[in-house]
């Protein structure tokens, strides 16, 4: 073990190790071992992962990642059956932040037709609006609107240096799968209803109870599971727009004429008739 510490690892040997440690900590800390009023800056967690050769923009995009996914849904019946209700897309971008930010925000207001509900200084919260962002979002056959769909729509853009930020788009679709479940649930208590109605006079109709309680429910998930899609097809055509939109071209070099001074024109020349081609009389 003498020459082990000259040794120098691999980036896949520090992950492992590190996530072992990171592991046999937390046995420590669910044994009651936690103090806790330690804590960690994020500099010390920089400092730290640059020691581990881990770059700084990977450690600052973890823990941004990381206090997004803290307000994630809770486990429930739903979110098992349908899917979750959070849609999330993050995409770096190799522009400045604050024109990304602008950018985006001008397509969720005019093209998305979202309301600002809420902003601070890296996000903003949109929202369909009153109940006139229902009526447009029920008489959306175009599809040109997805986000209406949504519940709520969180912006969050950081900035990486350099020209370069990362921009987070999460969509709540709470209230469609809300929705879909009571409406699978009403339709598929009312036809096993009518079965069993059905089946006092013909006991075969009772074979069909249970087929008529499970067909709503497989037909709304298969509905929910095709909005989620087209909604992250939503977010993902937003970021490939700020991705591909370009900064506005700067003024052209006007030489080293001052700034406000009328350069002069050359007088226009006057036309003249020839009169020694007039045809002679």
């Amino acid at each position: 073990m003498e020459g082990s510490n000259d040794r120098h690892l691999r980036p896949d040997e520090v992950e492992m190790i590190l996530r072992h440690a990171s592991e046999l900590n937390s046995r420590r800390w669910r044994r009651g071992s936690y103090d806790t009023t330690s804590s960690v800056s994020p500099d010390v967690l920089v400092q730290v992962a640059a020691a581990a050769g881990i770059p700084e923009q990977d450690v600052r995009r973890a823990m941004w990642d990381m206090a997004s996914e803290k307000t994630a849904e809770p486990r429930s019946f739903a979110r098992k059956f349908y899917g979750p209700a959070r849609l999330r897309v993050v995409r770096e971008v190799e522009r400045p932040a604050e024109n990304t930010r602008d950018y985006l925000e001008g397509l969720l207001r005019l093209q998305q037709g979202l309301k600002l509900r809420r902003k601070t200084e890296v996000g903003s919260l949109w929202d369909p609006g009153d109940e006139l962002g229902v009526v447009r979002r029920t008489l959306d056959f175009s599809g040109e609107r997805t986000l209406l769909k949504a519940r709520l729509v969180e912006l969050r853009v950081e900035g990486f240096g350099e020209g370069r930020c990362g921009a987070n788009l999460t969509a709540d679709l709470s209230n469609q799968r809300g929705e879909y479940l009571s409406l699978a649930g009403i339709l598929g208590a009312t036809l096993a209803a009518l079965f069993i109605l059905a089946g006092m006079q013909s006991p075969l109709f009772f074979l069909g109870v249970l087929p008529v309680l499970a067909a709503p429910a497989l037909g709304f998930r298969f509905a929910y599971s095709r909005a989620s899609l087209e909604l992250r097809r939503a977010l993902d055509d937003l970021l490939d727009a700020a991705e591909e939109s370009q900064p506005r071209e700067e003024p052209q070099d006007r030489g080293d004429r001052p700034p406000g001074q009328i350069q002069g024109l050359k007088p226009i020349p006057r036309f003249a008739p020839d009169k020694s081609k007039r045809a002679k009389p």
